[in-house]
């Protein structure tokens, strides 16, 4: 009795050991996966974490400049924002084709 424990208990051992090994398989091929699918997205993050000193210095002094001249800045927001859209509209066009 006690040579059938122990081999029942043997046996589920390599069992559950080969159980992980596959799941650990599993596991390392859909990490692959996922690193392969968000690379661009991660590329993107980059490249604007890059800009991102220019884009503060920008924010800066359009900042300073609007607390000087609060009209013409608001006049020139107001020019801007349709260009905003039209850049999307071009972004989204170029994107599909």
């Amino acid at each position: 009795m006690n040579k059938s424990w122990h081999h029942q208990r043997t046996l589920r051992k390599q069992q559950l050991l080969k159980e992980i090994r596959q799941q650990r398989q599993s596991l390392s091929a859909c990490s692959r996966h996922w690193l392969e699918i968000t690379q661009p997205y991660d590329k993107g993050w980059q490249v604007l974490l890059a800009f991102k000193p220019y884009a503060t210095l920008g924010a800066g002094i359009v900042l300073f400049y609007g607390l000087c001249h609060p009209k013409k800045f608001y006049r020139w927001s107001r020019h801007m924002i349709p260009l905003v859209g039209i850049m999307k509209v071009v972004r989204n066009a170029l994107n599909k084709s």
